[in-house]
């Protein structure tokens, strides 16, 4: 049953890149029926844009645009509401310095409305890192961008599908820098956000499988002493902080996400970014959602990028962006749940 229109989940979408096909999923997958009494969706983006681009695409655009005053005096919210960040200069399929200004400027605009508790969630549409970072913003990505924007302490990237949860313990490293990055302190870190954040979210965390970095998880320093030096000491210190929690020692990464995938771990810290999502993309490319651990708020986000290529076709998916909504509720109120 849809719960009263004053306890609806209120989410920000930002609609990202606005040369990409972020605007184009975002309205497809706000028109979704599913979402229909269910919760209250604001998307953030150019109000011409977007109403130009639901054009193009046979959709109704029913939003309502949401004044700022709304957004900064706790205003109610319509049930499809636009948030009007102007952008110039946009060509569908080209990005630009102006187009990775307009994304962040709709990040930074929806963050402001979840700190001050107007909105309960963000969920975000894809932006381009380089004209992201061509716009001034020296960031190397989202995650970054709202811990800055946030002033989140300790923040850890997740990707979630239903069998298989796997979080990074380094992001955007080269492979040149991951070895120097991982540290008994980092992997206590990480291990901490996931401790922590999980249960916050209403998520099992009670077996927490940790990946290896070399092959066969070095095979007793055969193939590396990486795991006895810089990730079992971590771990060691992990299972003191939280003793309720079977907390793997190093594991091979060749057979361990086919074991958390069976059910054998509720999640699984993957030591770089590529061990961790090649897995995870394999089996639920468009089915996962890329979720921040330790914001202040539920943060999701699509699982692909701009595709330049697709946009304005009227041909790109919204899947991603209808499972990353999906998630946001599902976070929402597995934290009211928890808390």
């Amino acid at each position: 049953m849809p719960g009263s229109a004053k306890s609806l989940p209120r989410l920000g979408i930002t609609t990202g890149d606005p040369a990409g096909v972020g605007p184009e999923i975002s309205l497809r997958a706000a028109a979704e029926a599913e979402f229909s009494g269910n919760c209250r969706l604001v998307l953030f983006g150019d109000r011409g844009l977007l109403r130009s681009r639901a054009a193009a695409l046979n959709l109704p655009f029913s939003f309502e645009e949401v004044p700022p005053g709304d957004l900064s005096a706790g205003g109610d919210l319509p049930m499809r509401g636009i948030v009007d960040v102007p952008a110039s200069g946009i060509s569908a399929g080209t990005g630009s310095p102006s187009s990775g200004d307009a994304a962040a400027r709709n990040i930074l605009r929806c963050t402001e409305a979840c700190m001050d508790g107007t909105l309960d969630a963000i969920v975000t549409a894809p932006i381009n890192k380089t004209w992201f970072q061509a716009a001034g913003y020296r960031f190397p990505g989202h995650t970054e961008f709202l811990a800055h924007l946030t002033g989140a302490p300790e923040i850890a990237m997740a990707f979630l599908t239903e069998r298989l949860k796997v979080v990074l313990a380094t992001i955007h490293d080269s492979m040149r820098t991951v070895i120097d990055e991982i540290t008994p302190e980092l992997v206590l870190r990480k291990l901490s956000v996931i401790l922590t954040e999980f249960p916050r979210m209403g998520l099992a965390c009670k077996r927490v499988a940790v990946a290896g970095l070399n092959p066969h998880a070095g095979e007793d320093g055969l193939m590396g002493t990486e795991e006895q030096s810089q990730i079992l000491p971590g771990i060691v210190e992990a299972r003191k902080a939280f003793p309720d929690a079977d907390i793997s020692a190093p594991l091979p990464g060749d057979t361990l996400f086919h074991r958390a995938y069976q059910g054998e771990f509720d999640v699984v810290l993957a030591m770089y970014h590529d061990q961790g999502l090649a897995p995870v993309k394999l089996i639920g490319f468009g089915e996962s959602v890329n979720v921040t651990l330790g914001l202040p708020v539920v943060r999701t986000s699509v699982d692909h990028g701009t595709a330049y290529d697709l946009a304005g076709k009227g041909v790109a998916s919204h899947a991603s962006m209808g499972t990353a909504i999906r998630w946001a509720l599902r976070l929402v109120k597995g934290g009211e749940t928890a808390a």
